[in-house]
């Protein structure tokens, strides 16, 4: 059984991570694309120490791993900011 303190520090990651995407959709920051690949990078390792350290749960660092994964993703091929103002124009 995992305890509270480990869930509790899982759940404060995942609801900071979904803060930043939705302070970054809504336009009140503007993170470049390696902040972002950073960030991601960040939630992954911190899933593979949640994987190691802890006995039973796997499915946990697995599931930070994968938000990490999809952060680094994201920043990737997300657009930067001064593009799409010139496109607009």
């Amino acid at each position: 059984m995992v305890n509270f303190g480990l869930a509790g520090l899982i759940f404060l990651t995942i609801i900071v991570v979904l803060i930043f995407f939705a302070f970054e959709l809504l336009g009140f920051i503007n993170p470049t694309v390696l902040q972002i690949q950073l960030l991601g990078i960040h939630v992954i390792l911190f899933g593979v120490i949640v994987l190691l350290a802890f006995e039973g749960s796997s499915g946990y660092g697995l599931t930070l791993g994968i938000i990490g994964l999809v952060t680094g993703i994201y920043g990737s091929f997300r657009e930067p900011q001064r593009d799409y103002k010139e496109k607009i124009d």
